[in-house]
């Protein structure tokens, strides 16, 4: 090979490679890019909770994770490739059906802020995700009072509950500590419970009233008996409700009573165990299936 002709081959890679850099340089931008849109999406984990917001304004967060390493796949199919940041992660309580799949996000993506209720637990599945959250070195926050965080122009999240301090506390029902979120896209609110019972929902009306307000609720305990009272749908008047729920599952959720009291006020149900992933687009203005 004549120097000329080597000079033109590494002239070739060298070019090439500085297009490659190019071409990852721009995708990396274009998944923390600002979007024209905010998402919302309920994923489908089986029997469990995990709901993951996709902001205009390029932030990720994930409210639980469900019972194991399914959500690294459901993450998979609803972020890009090179998108590896979640900005905030929330446990809303210890119960492996929320944070079962915690650990192995914690390990597979950058996060910047977890947010949890503090309340202890004896079981291997909290152990690991305490284990990896010191691995991983991620920055802890317990809730025990109201919490806002400012995300963009009219869009907030604002965990509510708890407004009591579990931190450190070993209760005798995790659900009286779960985390409750609403967030806001403009003109469109979104409420999330966890497993938070009746008292909680009471206590929630008394402390909020208006303020709860939103046009999508997830049903509490994935549709079980202990949650979305009717009081508590009178504060909330949603208009469409959300059940993560798994099918077949052997707790009987959601239950026909609360079937039933979403029906009688004619409420549309959507559930991730007949639709897989729910996805809900908002604008601001607007809120839509797709």
């Amino acid at each position: 090979m004549t120097i000329k002709r080597f000079k033109q081959l590494i002239g070739i890679v060298i070019g090439a490679a500085l297009m490659l850099a190019v071409l990852v340089a721009v995708l990396f931008v274009s998944v923390h890019a600002r979007r024209f849109e905010t998402e919302v999406i309920f994923l489908d984990i089986g029997q469990g909770s995990a709901t993951l917001i996709k902001t205009r304004y390029g932030q990720n967060i994930l409210i639980d994770g469900g019972p194991d390493n399914r959500i690294l796949d459901r993450l998979g199919r609803n972020l890009s490739f090179f998108d590896r940041t979640i900005d905030i992660v929330i446990a809303s309580h210890p119960d492996a059906d929320h944070i079962g799949g915690l650990p192995s996000v914690l390990e597979r993506y950058h996060v910047t802020l977890f947010l949890d209720p503090g309340v202890v637990h004896s079981s291997t599945v909290y152990a690991a995700l305490q284990e990896a959250l010191s691995r991983q070195n991620v920055p802890v926050r317990y809730v025990s009072s109201r919490q806002t965080y400012e995300l963009g122009k009219a869009e907030v999240l604002d965990v509510l509950y708890p407004d009591i301090d579990f931190v450190g506390k070993d209760i005798e029902d995790n659900n009286e500590a779960s985390i409750v979120v609403k967030f806001s896209d403009g003109d469109i609110d979104f409420m999330i419970t966890g497993d938070a019972p009746q008292d909680v929902e009471e206590h929630l009306v008394s402390v909020y009233g208006s303020l709860l307000d939103v046009e999508v609720l997830e049903a509490g305990h994935h549709g079980s008996d202990t949650s979305t009272s009717d009081p508590f749908l009178d504060a909330t008047t949603p208009e469409v409700v959300i059940i993560s729920v798994g099918a077949n599952n052997r707790y009987g959720h959601p239950t026909p009573r609360i079937i039933n009291r979403l029906k009688r006020r004619a409420i549309p149900i959507l559930r991730t165990d007949e639709m897989g992933d729910i996805r809900l687009w908002s604008d601001g203005e607007f809120v839509e299936l797709r």
